[in-house]
């Protein structure tokens, strides 16, 4: 999916999202690392400081050890014997206690040796007393160098031990410091790239959102000036680029309501002018008594000027009614009554124009139509708009088919259709032609209008809540349908 098509909020959440899965990832490497000197830490204290404060301690015990034996051995006297055993049951204790600390293979090793030598150490010093009182001075000389030898060999064992757990200590030491650098690094890495996405998704999101925001804004001020030029090929966030879709919409739509007004302009002023010309020179004509004592050419004057009036006090109407259906102020005036008479009335009333193009009207109404809710004028209108329209764009000895009938699929609804065998509509004016001020130009000559008709027709069907459209194909005719709404009893 390419980024044009990501939303403002798309774009904006899967930025945030990716700098809180950096800020995450962050803290939990930094919590996990954190943990991990801790545990270190600890274990330094609680193992290799206290092995090495365990084995010193072991060694001066020893010491003092080593020297209330040989007093003992030299003055025989008891209490320096009841020393050397006292502390010969603390440094048993400490043997035990630093048992606890071993965490290693080696520390295990050196330290059974420990053991092993100590209690060969206390077993020499036992038979030391004893062949002491059995042996001249020369041999117990002879069995204290021997047992000085083994506590010898205990203090290097304890002075190894302490080295290890030095070693041990210097390591973690080493490897907690390592492990605080690479802390630092990712930390910094990490909040360098938070602070580079930061910046990077504000970049694009300020450019992709202020380039169009900024091309809408010139073309506003365009349209202001009466260029109603269309945004292409924007780039931009599908927010935006649906706004610059419904712009060009705009655009669109005010540059044909522009077309219309000038349509307009020239439609009203040349249906203003025509009768308002004929009034004017009828009008002078009689008042210059040109056909002074002929009453017959002032009786036609006079009826020029009265059908001339009656068309303009039309036209006006027709654009007076628009307006108010527009500004939803039309009043209506609902009643029961049947479509067949208001039928019959519109052809009747047309019937002139018919015979005069010699066009064949056909009705085919359906029996029993069911009564409607309608305001009975209004439609009449509509039907007068409508059938009025098919004749003035056929031709002579084409025909007309006006049909009605009850459609009770789904919603109960009276369907009529106008049928004529005309020209046809374009393709491009059928999405305009209940447009106001929209005129089909054809090859044929017809009299203009102020092209209201079909659209104070869709107001007044829309206002009934019906519908209506229309089906037709270039140079095979068209057919207008309509529909109104059955009440239910």
């Amino acid at each position: 999916m390419g980024l044009e098509k990501l939303t403002i909020f798309e774009r904006l959440t899967i930025g945030y999202v990716a700098m809180m899965v950096l800020v995450l990832f962050l803290g939990a490497y930094a919590t996990l690392k954190l943990n991990r000197i801790n545990r270190i830490t600890l274990n330094i204290d609680r193992i290799d400081d206290a092995t090495i404060r365990m084995a010193e301690q072991l060694s001066d015990r020893l010491f003092s050890q080593i020297g209330f034996g040989k007093k003992f051995l030299v003055s025989a006297d008891r209490d320096f014997y009841l020393q050397f055993k006292e502390n010969e049951k603390v440094i048993k204790k400490d043997i035990s206690k630093l048992s606890e600390l071993l965490d290693t293979p080696q520390k295990i090793v050196i330290f059974g040796e420990i053991e092993n030598l100590y209690y060969q150490f206390t077993a020499m010093f036992d038979e030391a007393i004893n062949r002491l009182r059995r042996e001249e001075g020369t041999q117990g000389r002879m069995r204290q160098i021997e047992w000085d030898k083994a506590a010898d060999r205990i203090n290097i064992k304890l002075r190894a031990l302490i080295q290890i757990s030095r070693s041990e200590r210097n390591r973690k030491l080493s490897e907690s410091g390592r492990i605080s650098e690479q802390v630092l690094k990712v930390t910094g890495i990490t909040a360098g790239l938070i602070i580079l996405m930061g910046i990077v998704i504000s970049y694009v999101n300020t450019r992709s959102i202020d380039r169009p925001v900024l091309l809408l804004q010139n073309k506003t001020k365009e349209i202001a000036k009466g260029r109603f030029g269309e945004i292409s090929n924007i780039s931009s966030p599908p927010e935006i680029k649906e706004l610059a879709d419904h712009f060009n919409i705009m655009c669109r739509r005010l540059k044909e309501l522009e077309e219309m007004k000038v349509d307009f302009i020239s439609h009203v002023s040349h249906e203003l002018r025509t009768p308002l010309t004929a009034i004017k020179e009828a009008s002078s004509m009689l008042l210059e008594g040109v056909y002074a004592g002929n009453a017959e050419k002032e009786h036609d004057l006079l009826m020029i000027t009265q059908e001339e009036c009656e068309r303009l006090i039309d036209s006006v109407n027709r654009i007076l009614d628009l307006s108010r259906m527009e500004a939803r102020m039309m009043t209506f005036h609902f009643k029961e009554c049947r479509l067949e008479p208001l039928i019959r009335k519109a052809v009747g009333m047309l019937d002139p124009i018919a015979r005069n193009k010699r066009i064949r009207v056909d009705l085919e109404l359906s029996r029993n139509l069911p009564a409607v809710h309608i305001d009975e004028i209004r439609v009449q209108q509509v039907f007068e708009n409508i059938i009025g329209n098919a004749l003035k764009f056929a031709s002579e000895n084409d025909a007309l088919t006006i049909s009605a009938s009850f459609q009770s699929e789904g919603e109960k609804f009276v369907q009529v259709a106008v049928t004529d065998t005309g020209p046809g509509i374009p393709v491009k004016d059928l999405g305009k032609i209940f447009d106001k001020f929209q005129r089909i130009e054809n090859s044929i000559e017809t009299v203009r209008g102020t092209g209201l008709g079909l659209s104070i027709a869709k107001h007044i069907i829309s206002s009934h809540k019906g519908r209506i459209w229309v089906e037709s194909r270039e140079g095979a005719g068209s057919t207008f349908y309509f529909t109104l709404p059955v009440l239910s009893a």
